[in-house]
């Protein structure tokens, strides 16, 4: 009878930095190799590994190609966030309370400008304005992540 053991393991449970250093060192990538193919440096690599920083959108993006994995298990609520398109979340969001564009960007504390921006996707909110407008919409029992797991961002539609 022949045995069997599988070097790779259940990452289900792992967080963000855990993830990436799983599958680097899986793949037996160096930390300098793996850093210079995503254009990041080797320390910053380290750092998102330990879970010292959050990964960064263009960073999760590119080491997720690099090492052909699911580019969402790197991202953290923010950067996932962003990457959902924020814009139609916000202004999806925006419109199931009835707001304007100046009402909500009262409560979330910027220009309306900004905020116009951000629905039209031309900027991105930082991640601290991203923690204030959880905040307003869930003062007004909205939940933007529940949101963004209920709606699927649309796609250009082709002819077959």
């Amino acid at each position: 009878m022949i045995h069997l053991v599988l070097d790779y393991a259940d990452d289900k449970g792992l967080a963000p930095g855990e993830y990436l250093r799983y599958h680097r060192t899986f793949q037996g990538i160096s930390t300098k190799a793996l850093a210079e193919k995503a254009g990041i440096v080797p320390g910053t690599l380290t750092l998102y590994e330990k879970g010292k920083h959050p990964i960064k959108h263009s960073a999760a993006v590119a080491l997720a190609q690099e090492l052909g994995i699911d580019r969402q298990r790197l991202l953290d609520e923010y950067t996932s966030f962003v990457d959902f398109p924020c814009g139609e979340l916000l202004q999806q969001a925006r419109n199931k309370l009835s707001l304007s564009q100046a009402q909500i960007a009262a409560e979330i504390g910027v220009a309306q400008n900004s905020y116009s921006g951000w629905e039209r996707g031309a900027r991105t909110p930082r991640r601290k304005e991203y923690k204030n407008i959880v905040s307003a919409f869930k003062k007004r029992k909205v939940d933007i992540h529940h949101l963004a797991n209920a709606v699927v961002p649309i796609q250009p539609h082709t002819i077959g």
